[in-house]
């Protein structure tokens, strides 16, 4: 037995067992027994070795608590000691012990509880309750966590899908993924019989894309049923399941998958959010600045550290680790001495609130209102921001914020928000600024300029006319040498409208008016800066429009250079000076 200091744990904690009403104060030791005086009926109450045990394990088994221990399968958890107002719970077979608290109660929750019963496991059943064998699920607030294999008719095919099941639950993979992998599976298996195959040596690749594309699905569908198959056929393989051709699926089997573009925050909705941050708790607003100055992506802004600040001179930068692949490589961004305060701010609230016990700059909240933008009952606790969707603390916060605001989008419906629009909004006002797209790439860590022209920015630029007639004059480039009509490429002299450029500043910084010499078969790297590629060509015609842009970059550049923009002081520059070689070469031509 436990020794037990009835005296200091106890007092007040049980009700009397005579009239089942009154709680039992500690009255005294006597004969190594403690005793205790009901305060509503008075009666004195000993405690005997029934009481201490069997009270306790009825007491215990109220709160549905079973052995935290994953290798323990025992319910006798008895209630050692009470510190802090918490109980504190010992299993008497394997004595791990077990504190009351929001994070453990499903965690411990019994297998013979009332609600949501935890079901023994048994690889043999068809009906798994993966809480028994999957620690995240476990631990989640998932309201799903059954899986059924009954419909899998084959028992070899149903034995090697428990086996992957299984081997899932113990990489803790989520409750969806398992699910999503074992529905993949279950039509696999129905496409087994209709095809009466009886062994795994029978599957074919031939076998395997008839089911990809079988009753017409969606490339989305062909994807998924590739994925899953491939996935348990290579993880079969690896484990030594089985012997089998990994060749049987291959990369270009799956659809192309074609991404669309960018949907950000309109400028009427996220100027409203800005112009109300102010009534948000600093933290979650705090959460808003860091995140969109930056182009973060929310499971970055999560896991950002406390030390992620870093002065180099006089100038502040922002590092973090940033997910390539499968692995984490470090950015960084150049950020304003007003961004490094508010990061030194919240870094300060939260050493203030947990010292170096928490090594993240932000951590996850509760008790956020959904109308109260002030959320006064708002409680931080030490976990790492969630991820998924509407559970994150900043998109619940700005929801609010939209309805009690009234905030409203260009349509005039309440607006929407999801954090991940958040880099989508930030990269396309970057460019849209004035910065260089290869600024703007650099700044979202793309390795590719093409993934940000084509998912991050805007473009809906069109040539206008197909057919003109040809060119006669002499013609300069943007260097202010001349170049003749017949150096021009040969699908120049059949179309000259092919290679014109009428391009607006609607969907661009700066209009671009005259020709690309590049040959149409050939990749432009320089797409939209056109001013200072060597192939861009002048038309003489446009001398006035030429001058009205080198003008207003002129003006920018001055702009830029009173607010400190260095980077946009030195875009606009560059560009205005392209733009009086074009303006010399084109007076001198005429």
């Amino acid at each position: 037995m436990i020794k037990i200091d009835w005296k200091k744990d106890y007092n007040n904690e049980f009700i009397c067992p005579n009239c089942n009403l009154g709680q039992l104060s500690f009255k005294r030791i006597k004969d190594e027994k403690a005793q205790f005086k009901c305060l509503k009926c008075n009666k004195l109450i000993a405690a005997s070795r029934r009481f201490t045990s069997d009270y306790f394990t009825r007491k215990a088994a109220a709160y549905g608590l079973g052995c935290p221990s994953a290798t323990c399968d025992a319910r006798q958890m008895i209630i050692a000691y009470i510190r802090a107002g918490k109980k504190n719970f010992q299993c008497q077979v394997c004595q791990a012990r077990a504190v009351e608290s929001n994070e453990l109660t499903r965690y411990i929750l019994s297998r013979y509880a009332h609600k949501n019963p935890i079901k023994f496991f048994s690889f043999e059943d068809d009906e798994w309750d993966l809480r028994t064998i999957n620690t995240s699920i476990a631990k989640s607030e998932e309201s799903k966590y059954m899986v059924n294999f009954s419909r899998i008719k084959y028992v070899w095919f149903k034995l090697l899908c428990k086996k992957y099941i299984y081997h899932l639950c113990k990489l803790n993979q989520a409750y969806g993924t398992i699910d999503h992998y074992l529905v993949g599976l279950r039509q696999f298996s129905t496409y087994l019989v209709e095809q009466n195959i009886s062994k795994l040596e029978e599957i074919n690749r031939d076998l395997i894309l008839d089911f990809s594309v079988g009753d017409n699905p969606t490339e989305g569908i062909i994807r998924n049923r590739l994925k899953s198959l491939r996935k348990f056929l290579t993880t079969g393989q690896i484990q030594g399941w089985f012997e089998i051709d990994l060749d049987l699926i291959r990369d270009s089997d799956y659809p192309r998958q074609i991404r669309s573009n960018p949907d950000p925050i309109s400028k009427t909705v996220r100027e409203q959010i800005e112009k109300n941050l102010h009534k948000l708790p600093a933290p979650i607003a705090r959460m808003w600045i860091v995140c969109f100055f930056t182009a973060m992506r929310p499971y970055e802004l999560a896991l950002l550290k406390k030390d992620c600040l870093e002065q180099v001179g006089k100038n502040w930068q922002l590092i973090w680790e940033r997910k390539k692949g499968k692995k984490f490589a470090q950015h960084s961004v150049p950020i304003t001495r007003i961004i490094a305060k508010v990061v030194q701010e919240q870094k300060e609230y939260i050493e203030n609130l947990w010292g170096k016990d928490w090594k993240y700059l932000f951590c996850h909240y509760q008790n956020i209102s959904q109308d109260d933008s002030t959320h006064p009952r708002l409680k931080a606790v030490p976990k790492v921001i969630p991820t998924g969707s509407g559970g994150q603390p900043l998109q619940k916060a700005i929801l609010t914020l939209i309805k009690t605001e009234n905030i409203r989008d260009d349509n005039g419906e309440l607006a929407k928000f999801q954090p991940r629009l958040i880099r989508e909004t930030r990269l396309t006002e970057l460019f849209h600024k004035g910065h260089d797209l290869s600024v703007v790439s650099a700044w979202a860590g793309h390795r590719e300029l093409a993934t940000t022209a084509n998912f991050y920015t805007q473009v809906t630029c069109e040539q206008i006319e197909k057919e003109v007639g040809h060119i006669q004059s002499a013609l300069v480039n943007a260097e202010g040498k001349k170049i003749h009509y017949e150096s021009m490429p040969k699908s120049f002299w059949s179309n000259p409208k092919a290679h014109e450029l009428e391009l607006s500043a609607t969907h661009i910084n700066t209009p671009i008016y005259g020709y690309c010499s590049l040959e149409l078969d050939r990749e432009c790297q320089k797409f939209r800066t056109c001013y200072t590629c060597h192939l861009f060509v002048p038309k003489s015609e446009k001398l006035s429009l030429y001058v009205k842009q080198r003008d207003e970059l002129r003006d920018k550049e001055k702009e830029a250079l009173a607010n400190g923009h260095d980077v946009l002081v030195e875009q606009f520059s560059t560009q205005a000076e392209r733009l009086d070689r074009i303006i010399a070469s084109v007076e001198g031509v005429g």
